[in-house]
């Protein structure tokens, strides 16, 4: 079904500046789900949410309005929700779904109505999900499977429904973080760079001497005696302490994400 442009007018004001009158004249003048804009009764469980949030992270951002009931015909009617959901709850229970890239994407604004212009909202509650668009880290995988999502899933939305995206639906998000120019170079190269820093260390011998004396220093470095002095210059931390060291370091960011302990 056609929506007409006043209605993705509404949405799209909304969406840029979200205020009671904007929730208001979208809620008011509704005429169905949007590919950008769902409607629920009450939160997802969080599993499902995922899956919507996931959907319109690769769809161009969007929003999930609760408190909104879908009814038979396909009409949507403001029911509000009789409390509103502790925020962290909704963020918390998205974090084991969602890839850590998301998380700053997505926020969530209460709206409750004392009065309004429009009798059916009256003294009802809603809250409302944003979902942010950057193209950069597209596209955005479902972290770990769920009631309503599988794992390593890529998910868009589509007129009024959230679905795993097709080949070619896939090759076009590709295409919009290739046109950005982001790239994660920091992981690629990461060889790279750990062979570049090899060649470093090697340029500052550990011992100071004749070259004769630092080949042998390792092996005999008591009976060459003073020859074989250590250089003052050689970095305190050697390259396979460093490494270790690094090691240790992602080990926990690893577990960070995976709200682990190690």
């Amino acid at each position: 079904m056609s929506k007409p442009k006043s209605y993705h007018e509404n949405f799209a004001k909304f969406f840029e500046n979200p205020t009671r009158d904007g929730l208001r004249d979208l809620i008011k003048n509704n005429v169905g789900e949007l590919r950008a804009c769902d409607f629920k009764a009450q939160w997802p469980e969080h599993s499902g949410l995922a899956k919507h949030v996931l959907g319109m992270a690769n769809s161009g951002g969007g929003c999930l309005v609760v408190g909104v009931a879908e009814q038979q015909d396909k009409s949507l009617e403001p029911v509000g929700m009789s409390a509103l959901t502790d925020k962290a709850d909704i963020t918390n229970g998205l974090k084991n779904y969602l890839p850590s890239a998301l998380h700053e994407l997505v926020d969530v604004l209460d709206f409750s109505f004392d009065a309004s212009e429009y009798p059916k909202l009256i003294g009802k509650k809603f809250q409302v999900l944003f979902v942010e668009y950057n193209p950069s880290h597209l596209p955005f995988v479902s972290l770990r499977a769920g009631s309503s999502i599988r794992s390593a899933a890529v998910y868009i939305r589509r007129e009024g429904a959230t679905e795993e995206a097709n080949h070619d639906e896939l090759q076009r998000l590709l295409n919009a973080r290739i046109e950005t120019g982001y790239s994660t170079t920091k992981e690629i190269d990461l060889k790279e760079h750990l062979e570049q820093l090899k060649v470093l260390f090697a340029e500052i011998p550990k011992t100071r001497g004749s070259a004769i004396q630092i080949s042998m220093s390792s092996l005999f470095s008591k009976a060459l005696g003073g020859f074989a002095e250590l250089n003052p210059n050689y970095p305190k931390e050697s390259f396979e302490v460093f490494v270790l060291r690094m090691i240790e370091f992602k080990k926990h960011r690893v577990a960070e994400e995976l709200d682990v302990s190690v």
